[in-house]
């Protein structure tokens, strides 16, 4: 998706092909983190190393961008780039201040698509620890999904199977209309999701991966519903309600409670945990004291995942079920 957005854009706002090559480029910089997403499994205090993490914030991106771009002069002199030859001109851009600007908006496009998306991005990190997201589309929305497959397949039988068609130049033809194309599905989606908003008041929502479908969140002051909707008919097909918190009410005073939940969501595991979510409000909260151990166990629920899994019948995950993450040692 990404790769085709910023070639659609690159050719609507330059004609300059160096400049479409780094915005293009641009656009897939900040997916190179998957490269070294496998390090907080590691280290998991490097979490802002995971995919969507460092690679994703508007402060890093762009200079990392920039270094990609200064790298690919130097590629033409190793031999094994010399052997690649068409792939090595696909990525190959002129260094200038162009072609830098151009790829540093290429990296913007990509961080604006990502936020749409319900899980979003650590956009503003280290500022904030929060993750920005519209909630327009799912991960994989299959509308966009598919119509991105298409284009690239298309073009790559232009390129590779039919040799008398250029396939840069047949997208040229064709980056007007699938721009709007992309731009109308969008406006779909959020038309869609406002109008979700204004019937049901939910506080948030979350798109499924069908776009007509939504997941609504709802809480009053002791339970947590999450709903699926029918944007079309604004039919609830299924509620399912947690607790917002659960302790032994006879053992132990809410106020203390209260505090150890505090506690908890102010250590390392919790904001692990948090970064990988959109906000930490979809969260049921279950506190226990071992007795043996001499310890409060605090555990979080994703509510969100648990009904997707209940709803589908998928096996539990991380963060579907009450897994205690967090030990706090009783004061």
């Amino acid at each position: 998706m990404h790769i085709v957005v910023n070639a659609a854009v690159a050719n609507q706002l330059s004609q300059d092909e160096n400049s479409q090559r780094a915005c293009i480029l641009g656009g897939i910089v900040p997916d190179l983190d998957v490269i070294i997403a496998w390090i907080p499994f590691i280290i998991p205090q490097l979490f802002i190393l995971q995919h969507r993490g460092l690679f994703h914030t508007v402060i890093a991106a762009p200079f990392i961008a920039g270094a990609i771009i200064v790298s690919t002069q130097f590629l033409s002199k190793i031999n094994f780039a010399q052997r690649l030859d068409e792939p090595f001109k696909a990525i190959h851009t002129e260094l200038n201040y162009r072609s830098l600007l151009w790829g540093v908006f290429g990296v913007f496009l990509h961080l604006l698509l990502d936020v749409i998306s319900y899980n979003g991005i650590l956009l503003f990190y280290p500022l904030s620890e929060q993750r920005i997201a519209l909630n327009l589309i799912s991960v994989v929305d299959p509308l966009i999904s598919v119509l991105s497959g298409l284009i690239v397949l298309r073009l790559s039988y232009n390129k590779y199977i039919d040799s008398s068609t250029y396939s840069f130049l047949h997208f040229k033809k064709s980056a007007r209309s699938i721009s709007m194309l992309f731009v109308l599905l969008i406006v779909v989606y959020g038309s869609l999701q406002v109008n979700t908003m204004v019937i049901q008041s939910p506080i948030s929502t979350k798109p499924e991966i069908i776009p007509l479908f939504r997941w609504m969140y709802t809480e009053d002051e002791n339970e947590i519903s999450i709903s699926l909707v029918n944007q079309l008919t604004q039919d609830i097909i299924k509620t399912y309600n947690y607790a917002s918190l659960s302790y032994n009410q006879t053992a132990w005073n809410i106020t203390i409670v209260n505090s150890v939940v505090k506690e908890a969501r102010q250590t390392l595991d919790y904001k692990i945990f948090q970064s990988e979510r959109t906000s930490e409000a979809y969260f049921a909260v279950n506190v226990t004291f071992n007795g043996e151990e001499k310890e409060w166990e605090v555990s979080f629920l994703d509510t969100f995942q648990n009904a997707q899994s209940e709803f589908y019948g998928f096996p539990s995950g991380p963060f579907m079920d009450n897994e205690v993450i967090i030990r706090i040692s009783q004061q």
